[in-house]
């Protein structure tokens, strides 16, 4: 019997593995790398050092009140992970917190009662989501250059609307959000908590995060497949949507008025985020667990230099470098674990 031969036999009698899609879908949703937790690491040092500094770091009133924007910021977050996992990007979340903002504005200055305002500030938001899903996801048209156009005229409309004015005098009911705590624990932090939780189902256990993670890794791969690619971005699109309008609300409640360009700066601090998590920037995988930690990360310490009166220049420039020792520990880290392998 020749060298061939018996390998043959030997192939045959043990067959190479074959994993189901399933299986390997769930390997790439938890194909998270080690920077999450290079990332908590870090924020922990930070910390301590805070603390030691500055007695009012580990205050309740400092918590509470850092748990609110952090909340605002982190319903953006989740959605944008969603986007960033399909392989996408949403550059117009900022302008689109803006409509909804606005709408809630219309809605209050015309009497409505506050479960309308809610409803027309989620709706607006929802709507201008499912124009980039629709965009994107049906006509097949590129992620960056919709949402970049988008966000243009997303803005357009939030200034026509308002008419490059604010909105003020909404009701008591609206307000509840930014007064409301339970067990001191403020009531949109556990909004976001609940969002988190909500999306760490859909993400691990749902066909919809199954296809959205298989759009992510290979966009023609899933569509042989049969996966229904348009809807699903569709979908995350809208979904970013959404949780662009509940932002709005809150930033609504929290700061008691409305204008066009109350949701600036989210779109970075949302990217950050996720891409501080750990997330590849090109798709195919997601964490909602190393979102949240990444969104936390950031207002943590911008918190804590805050408290140790760090001037405004500097708070950025060392937020920036937290980012990029995380990324590049993280990369480092990946690496040397493949090498293992």
């Amino acid at each position: 019997m020749t060298a061939s031969a018996s390998a043959s036999q030997e192939k045959f009698r043990n067959p190479a593995p074959k994993f189901s899609k399933s299986k390997r879908m769930m390997e790439l949703r938890q194909s998270g790398s080690l920077q999450p937790g290079v990332v908590i690491l870090l924020v922990l040092f930070f910390c301590i050092y805070a603390g030691y500094r500055s007695g009012d770091f580990w205050s309740a009133l400092n918590w509470q009140l850092l748990a609110q924007p952090l909340a605002e910021a982190g319903l953006v977050s989740l959605g944008m992970m969603f986007v960033i996992a399909t392989g996408g990007i949403d550059l117009s979340v900022g302008s689109i917190v803006g409509v909804a903002a606005v709408t809630a504005g219309i809605a209050a200055h015309h009497r409505l009662p506050v479960p309308a305002i809610e409803a027309s500030a989620l709706t607006a938001g929802a709507l201008c989501g499912a124009l980039n899903g629709l965009l994107i996801g049906v006509l097949r048209l590129s992620a960056i250059l919709v949402t970049l156009g988008s966000m243009i005229l997303f803005s357009g409309v939030a200034l026509a609307l308002s008419e490059g004015s604010s909105f003020a005098g909404f009701p008591d009911g609206l307000l509840w959000w930014n007064d409301a705590t339970l067990l001191g624990i403020p009531v949109e932090f556990l909004l976001f908590l609940a969002t988190a939780a909500a999306a760490a189902v859909l993400l691990r256990y749902s066909l919809w995060g199954h296809y959205a993670i298989a759009i992510g890794s290979n966009r023609v791969a899933a569509s042989y497949s049969g996966y229904p690619v348009a809807l699903t971005l569709f979908g995350v699109y809208t979904l970013q949507g959404l949780l662009c309008g509940m932002t709005g609300i809150l930033l609504v409640a929290r700061l008691a008025s409305a204008r066009a360009d109350m949701g600036q700066g989210l779109m970075l601090m949302a990217i950050a985020a996720v891409v501080l998590g750990g997330a590849p920037i090109e798709g195919g995988s997601a964490s909602v667990i190393a979102t949240v930690a990444g969104v936390a990360a950031f207002y943590i310490v911008q918190d804590g230099l805050l408290l140790l009166d760090v001037p405004p220049f500097v708070q950025h420039a060392l937020t920036s470098v937290l980012l990029l020792v995380a990324v590049a520990a993280g990369v480092l880290l990946r690496g040397s674990r493949e090498n293992q392998r």
